[in-house]
């Protein structure tokens, strides 16, 4: 399918795909990961597994610690991995699925692969003031979650302990300082570059637009009929500094204050237990003592 054929019904529907993710994006976060995952679903891969998607299914922790744990002891991922997170999936992008996007790349031979890049000063600078402080901030905060893990929400737990589990083994991105973070950087895409056949690559940039991407993809450019002619769609330009921020307080908000209510239930039950052991134990005593 030509990108050349400009037309709104080219876009492929979901019975088109064969099983299997068809798509694996190479992508660091902050390298504009979730425009792109706003730009594969306006091209009709309708799912797409991005670090939002982890956040909104916890249940996936338990894959997530396998791979990890692999990677680490040099042994192969078992594809029931990959199968149990991206069964209904066609497509993948952001952590924690980019750092495992060689192994992918394997488990998946038929996928094309999106080597997603952007200048690497531009890069940290997004980096360090977003999601280095986040993972910070969670580091510091492991013994807490290992302590109130009964009554932690299932969410905040599986994404503080997988998120730990992959920056302080090196898997993945950690709070490094901006030579280490830089270094972790360009070994990332050159390993990818390396490691995964050119035929099926494309390297870009989101500043790129939708051309490359399509012609990769062997899709159309999307875009609507006006009265002026064709026009193409705008590329999804998405999830800015001030966007992450906004993002990350309204999910820690929720997850925090759920955390606090378990915590009052849990008292409250502890207090009545104490309470009932208090009363048994004094009529015990009242007893002996008549």
């Amino acid at each position: 399918m030509s990108s050349s054929n400009k037309t709104q019904d080219s876009v492929p529907c979901l019975n088109e795909y064969p099983a299997g993710l068809q798509v694996i994006v190479c992508s660091l976060p902050r390298t504009g990961t979730t425009s792109i995952k706003l730009a594969l679903e306006r091209l009709g891969y309708p799912n797409v597994y991005h670090m939002s998607t982890f956040v909104e299914n916890p249940e996936d922790h338990k894959y997530w610690g396998q791979a990890i744990k692999a990677k680490i002891s040099g042994h192969p991922i078992p594809h029931s991995v990959w199968d149990g997170l991206f069964g209904k999936y066609q497509a993948v992008v952001d952590a924690p699925s980019c750092y495992f996007a060689i192994e992918l790349a394997e488990a998946y031979p038929n996928a094309k692969v999106v080597i997603l890049n952007r200048d690497s000063e531009k890069w940290y600078d997004s980096f360090a003031n977003t999601v280095q402080k986040m993972i910070k901030r969670r580091e510091s905060l492991e013994t807490l979650e290992w302590t109130l893990r009964p009554c932690l929400p299932t969410q905040l737990s599986a994404i503080m302990r997988i998120g730990n589990l992959l920056s302080k083994s090196g898997v993945g991105l950690g709070s490094y300082d901006k030579k280490e973070c830089l270094r972790f950087f360009h070994k990332y895409y050159a390993n990818c570059r390396a490691r995964i056949g050119r035929e099926r690559c494309i390297e870009l940039k989101v500043q790129d637009g939708w051309s490359p991407l399509c012609e990769h993809l062997g899709v159309c450019v999307p875009g609507c009929s006006t009265v002026d002619g064709w026009v193409p769609a705008p590329f999804p330009q998405a999830n800015d500094t001030e966007s992450f921020h906004t993002w990350v307080a309204g999910i820690q908000h929720s997850m925090w204050k759920q955390a606090w209510t378990n915590l009052m239930l849990y008292g409250l039950v502890l207090l009545g237990i104490t309470v009932l052991f208090l009363k048994t134990t004094w009529f015990t005593g009242l007893h002996w003592c008549s």
